[in-house]
């Protein structure tokens, strides 16, 4: 192999390059486009935002009637009442068939945004619903106080 001499490096030596006079108002333009398509894009991006919000704000349930609030403080009051009572060891399987039924029910319609025509008959069949689970258990206990009795 041949060696090749080390030159120095002399920029006198390097080719003459001329832009084209138009380069620079072209670069200019280019530049101008992707800030507007930026900025085009940021203003639909807020758009959409504002436009979900608003369908958001829209959409909000409304607040309770009375009569809801009232069915729902109810249907705490007497589910706690069931569970208490529940605790003594019997089985908790007796008529929660009908409740489940009832508590998806009240959760589509809530999922729906239902209003208060819909969703107080749903409260008012779950009071129900917990009242009779409520009266077999008090039923089953005197039963079972009347049979200890008898001994």
């Amino acid at each position: 192999m041949r060696e090749i001499p080390a030159t120095a490096f002399d920029a006198r030596r390097l080719p003459v390059f001329e832009p084209d006079p138009a380069l620079w108002s072209r670069i200019a333009a280019a530049h101008l486009r992707r800030r507007r398509l930026r900025q085009w894009g940021f203003a639909a991006a807020a758009t959409v935002l504002l436009g979900v919000a608003g369908a958001l704000l829209v959409r909000a349930p409304q607040p309770p009637s009375p009569q809801w609030a009232d069915a729902q403080r109810e249907s705490q009051a007497l589910e706690a009442e069931w569970r208490r009572l529940a605790d003594g060891g019997r089985p908790t399987t007796i008529g929660l068939t009908r409740l489940r039924s009832i508590d998806a029910a009240l959760q589509a319609a809530y999922d729906r945004g239902g209003d208060a025509s819909e969703v107080v008959p749903l409260w008012q069949q779950r009071n129900e619903a917990l009242r009779g689970l409520i009266a077999r258990f008090q039923d089953a206990n005197t039963r079972d106080a009347s049979l200890v009795t008898r001994i």
